[in-house]
């Protein structure tokens, strides 16, 4: 029902509310699949409140039709339009974009995906402060992760660094980041990352982090800072490919290849 929908409003859409159900119901039935008009109507609502869609009210179109201008009985927004065309990377729909995540990811870790799920949930919500907290806290059990990793490998000097740092009643994650970005670095040196994951680290690694820790450093306190749904979404957006590169990161130090012995 949802991809149906969506691509109605996509392509075409007809005038009026009315219209865009006689056509998913039409299409429903010449691709022989069932109607749920319980699960259309969820959805529907879901993009009004989230500003895909603008229903024009009785009086506007009884004032067009007084001044000779044509009636607007439905409209989809130029946001609408991109979340819609955005598909999976958007996280309008949440639960195919947390799909689109575990899809990405070989073993998505369930802590970090606690936090993902409460930052899509506010961001639906238009509680894009909450948002971005939630997605720095999903970045830093990330961070963690990874360090945890080096710190059981074998990487003279960075796993000592990193376990005594981890010894400590608090970790400063953007701390434990830096050592933890040095250390990739100086294996993408020594050519003992695959190139893919090298390059990765000052493209894609740091920026991604960075932009997350700062919007939730800003926001994560009484400064009053404002955080657009733009803001907040860009970080959702990104998180699918952060997630990805750190599982990937992860299981090349598991492997033992980043030190030169075996698993």
């Amino acid at each position: 029902m949802k991809r149906l929908l969506e691509d109605i409003l996509l392509h075409n859409p007809p005038d009026s509310v009315s219209g865009v159900f006689d056509k998913l119901i039409c299409t429903c039935k010449n691709k022989g699949i069932e109607f749920d008009a319980a699960a259309a109507l969820e959805y529907w609502w879901s993009l009004a409140r989230l500003g895909v869609v603008a229903v024009p009210g009785a009086n506007l179109n009884e004032q067009a039709v007084s001044s000779g201008t044509q009636p607007c009985k439905l409209v989809v927004t130029e946001r609408g339009k991109k979340l819609l065309e955005r598909g999976e990377q958007s996280p309008h729909d949440p639960p195919k974009y947390l799909a689109a995540v575990r899809r990405r990811v070989e073993s998505p870790d369930e802590i970090t995906i606690t936090y993902l799920n409460e930052s899509i949930g506010a961001w639906v919500a238009g509680l894009y402060r909450a948002s971005a907290v939630m997605l720095g806290c999903a970045c830093e059990r990330l961070v963690l992760m990874l360090a945890g990793e080096i710190a059981s490998a074998n990487l003279p000097p960075w796993s000592d660094k990193i376990r005594k740092k981890l010894k400590g009643t608090i970790v400063g994650v953007s701390e434990l980041f830096d050592v933890v970005r040095d250390c990739l670095a100086q294996l993408s040196n020594e050519k003992k990352l695959p190139g893919t994951l090298g390059d990765a680290i000052d493209r894609k690694l740091s920026p991604i982090f960075e932009h997350a820790r700062s919007l939730r450093n800003k926001t994560g306190h009484p400064t009053g800072v404002d955080v657009t749904s733009e803001d907040a979404e860009a970080s959702l957006l990104l998180f699918s490919g952060f997630h990805g590169l750190v599982s990937d990161l992860c299981k090349n130090l598991r492997s033992g290849n980043s030190t030169g012995t075996s698993a």
